[in-house]
């Protein structure tokens, strides 16, 4: 576990401590060194076992190749997982879910709020476009089809890179305590938002735009957001479930034409791939989830105004 301005329930520091999990073992050179074991692992080798699994001999048509290159697009990502796990067990002493938690545990509760109110948001979303919006023609069979290796990759994929891209960088620079203050957690949410861009470049979204910048504010906004929110809230249990929550939503309920994650969703909305709403609703929701997050207690201190009191 990490510390944090705040100090620990008793009770959880005992139980660290006696699992070996402690506020001040982190180790930012260790830490370097499992961001370094996850990108190889996700860049060279799942790179390298994606294409070989999606040419390996068989259809190349119908929906067994359209799920066969679904899974090739999350075996890099299934790979940075086994690198961000092993390397958190072997070299940082610590657990994943440590990692990603506040100083006081891994907060599900949170997690699901978050997850739910976004997955709501997006709900309206669809209602919105709703004149946009078509049926899939797709058989109820090959979508329940579908539905297995959504459910089984989508959370490895977001999980990994919540915790690549935010919740390591940040244990690294900050360890034991995460900036206090708006003011100091901006250069780190500036950050993370190139950092979030970086690999979305190559994304369909961003290539197929005839105005690029706009799918690039939309992931930029999207990663500094996610940031600004975790150092707020002490932990990085909303930013895993807004970002598993969107994922799982357009891979089962609304996909759009171009998607990077092309499935058999129940439904195809046209106007969903418009970037510069995409970076609107971004910027809402985000606001809707830290208001509600401010509300329920979950923002620390120095990221609420005054009167606003911290969950205890």
């Amino acid at each position: 576990m990490f510390s944090h301005p705040f100090v620990y329930d008793n009770l959880v520091s005992m139980e660290n401590e006696k699992k070996g999990y402690s506020p001040n073992t982190f180790s930012p050179v260790a830490g370097v060194l499992v961001l370094l074991l996850s990108f190889v692992l996700w860049m060279n080798f799942g790179t390298l076992f994606a294409a070989l699994f999606y040419a390996w001999p068989g259809s190349k048509a119908g929906l067994l190749t359209d799920i066969r290159g679904y899974i090739a697009i999350h075996i890099p990502f299934c790979l940075m997982f086994i690198g961000l796990l092993f390397g958190s067990n072997a070299l940082l002493k610590t657990r994943l879910r440590d990692l990603a938690g506040s100083p006081k545990g891994f907060r599900i509760r949170y997690a699901a709020e978050a997850g739910v109110i976004y997955m709501i948001f997006s709900s309206i979303l669809t209602l919105i476009h709703i004149s946009h919006v078509s049926v899939n023609d797709a058989s109820l069979q090959d979508r329940i089809i579908f539905i297995l290796p959504v459910l089984l990759l989508t959370p490895l994929q977001t999980v990994s890179e919540e915790i690549f891209f935010r919740a390591l960088p940040a244990r690294i620079v900050y360890r034991d305590k995460l900036p206090e203050t708006a003011l100091k957690a901006l250069p780190y949410a500036v950050i993370c938002g190139f950092l979030f861009l970086l690999p979305h470049l190559w994304n369909p979204e961003i290539q197929n735009s005839q105005q690029m910048l706009l799918p690039m504010l939309y992931y930029f906004l999207w990663g500094a957001m996610a940031a600004f929110l975790s150092v707020a809230t002490g932990g990085f249990e909303a930013s895993i479930a807004m970002h598993t929550a969107n994922n799982l939503y357009i891979a089962l309920v609304a996909n759009y034409p171009g998607s990077a994650m092309p499935t058999e969703a129940l439904l195809i909305d046209s106007a969903a791939d418009s970037a510069g709403s995409a970076a609107i609703a971004a910027v809402v929701v985000f606001i809707i989830i830290y208001s509600y997050s401010l509300w329920r207690g979950y923002v620390l201190e120095g990221f609420r105004w005054q009167g606003r009191k911290e969950r205890s």
